[in-house]
């Protein structure tokens, strides 16, 4: 069996330079067009949208609600843009980096997923709601899969001529524009993969990520990346030292840029690591990013939980870009809780309060998996624990089944309930520019 590749030299984290900022502007790099059609999310079959989704019983997220609800907090949603809809009121635009537009349109259906995650109304009819619903939320739509630049790049191998670079700058531009929109807290599900020995210039993102930080008090949530395509699985750590970039073959940016950012992986409904997550030494938090309900790209604002997989036929969603979101709904409401704390610190209330990986940090579940209960609650010092002072998740067990039986027709008796075995095939609703989520 052959393993994956070691890197050429030991990989070092970035370091930043502080004057390359770019500046606050929005639009295309380049001139875009659209070869191929948007696309549209779903419901699988036999779905049943009455109770809570398991990411929102993994968190306990019903006993924060007293606690806080992100009232008075700016969410930026930098992504692929989010279509309006009733269940997101508080929405509002922030601007494009793919077409002329204002950022409310989302052709790839990822964005509104994310955003309802973050930030969507509860509804009489269903069990689904946003982790900060009062939080105000701008849609900023920084990168599409269905849209390409009109002239094809110069041929050549240099990296930073590669649509992968030019994502990176346009999310350097879209993180310096959310800022000055007033965002509290950002949040990135976009990810750009790319080999450790020979990769794009991002110092642009860096200091556009240390100045949000450190200059402007803006919480900057990530995701972790998903393996496949460009984002090869990094090895495990040398024994002992879990922190090591030595093993490093694959970067993924922004979560690179550690020291600014909140990088997030997944976890499944027991609070496990997902097998997509892309794993380094950048991992902070983990987070329910398997099994997600949230909102499509409908005016309606329909939930859906399935994207068209292989031959069109849909499959579960699932991926870190979601578990970043409930990430940055829970930072939402610990700044609206503790609003004399800056960014660091609200960064290091959600890391020292989660329950606790197995080594710290994990490659896999950095600091361990988000407690939002705790989080709004726990004494935390200043500065951070060394590690979390919490204990390792135990999930929430499921509520039982609804009762599914006709009300109008009180003669009938329930005789059985048929158990449906669901093989779940599922892909990574990866929307990349190169790799995302």
């Amino acid at each position: 069996m052959i393993g994956p590749a070691a890197p050429a030299a030991a990989l070092t984290p970035p370091s930043v330079d502080a004057a390359a900022v770019p500046p606050d502007t929005t639009g295309p790099e380049v001139p875009m067009a659209q070869p191929v059609a948007c696309q549209t999310p779903g419901v699988l079959p036999g779905s049943n949208f009455a109770d809570p989704p398991p990411g929102w019983r993994l968190l306990n997220l019903d006993a924060v609600r007293p606690f806080a609800t992100g009232a008075g907090i700016t969410v930026a949603v930098i992504d692929t843009g989010v279509t309006p809809n009733f269940r997101l009121p508080n929405l509002r635009p922030g601007g494009d980096y793919v077409t002329d537009g204002d950022g409310l349109s989302d052709c790839d259906g990822h964005g509104t997923l994310v955003a309802g995650i973050i930030g969507a109304s509860p509804h009489p009819g269903d069990g689904f709601a946003g982790v900060a619903p009062d939080a105000a939320l701008i849609s900023i739509r920084q990168s599409s899969t269905h849209f390409s630049p009109e002239r094809a790049a110069p041929p050549g191998d240099d990296p930073n001529a590669s649509e992968t670079a030019m994502d990176l700058r346009a999310m350097a531009r879209a993180v310096v524009h959310a800022v000055n929109l007033g965002a509290q807290v950002i949040n990135i599900s976009m990810v750009s993969c790319m080999k450790a020995v020979r990769h794009a210039d991002d110092r642009e993102l860096g200091a556009a990520l240390r100045w949000a930080a450190t200059e402007r008090n803006v919480v900057v949530v990530v995701a972790a990346g998903n393996t496949g395509g460009d984002c090869t699985q990094n090895p495990a750590p040398p024994a002992g030292d879990p922190d090591s970039w030595d093993n490093v073959v694959t970067i993924a940016s922004p979560a690179w840029w550690a020291d600014y950012v909140l990088a997030v992986g997944s976890v499944n409904g027991d609070g496990a690591p997902s097998t997509t997550t892309l794993q380094g030494p950048w991992m902070d938090l983990a987070a329910p990013g398997e099994l997600i309900t949230s909102i499509g790209n409908y005016p309606d604002g329909r939930l859906v939980n399935g994207v068209p997989g292989q031959d069109g036929v849909l499959v579960p969603i699932f991926g870190d870009s979601y578990s970043a979101a409930y990430v940055s709904g829970v930072a939402a409401l610990v700044r609206q809780k503790y609003p004399e704390l800056n960014a660091f610190q609200v960064m290091n209330r959600l890391k020292a309060t989660a329950r606790a990986a197995p080594t710290t940090p994990d490659p896999a579940l950095g600091w361990g998996v988000l407690d939002p209960l705790a989080a709004l609650t726990w004494n935390v010092a200043d500065p951070v624990p060394t590690r979390p002072v919490n204990e390792v998740i135990v999930p929430q067990p499921p509520p039982p089944p609804p009762d599914m039986a006709p009300r109008q027709v009180a003669t009938y008796t329930l005789l059985g309930v048929v158990a449906l075995g669901v093989a779940v095939v599922g892909v990574v609703f990866a929307l990349r520019r190169k790799q995302s989520r």
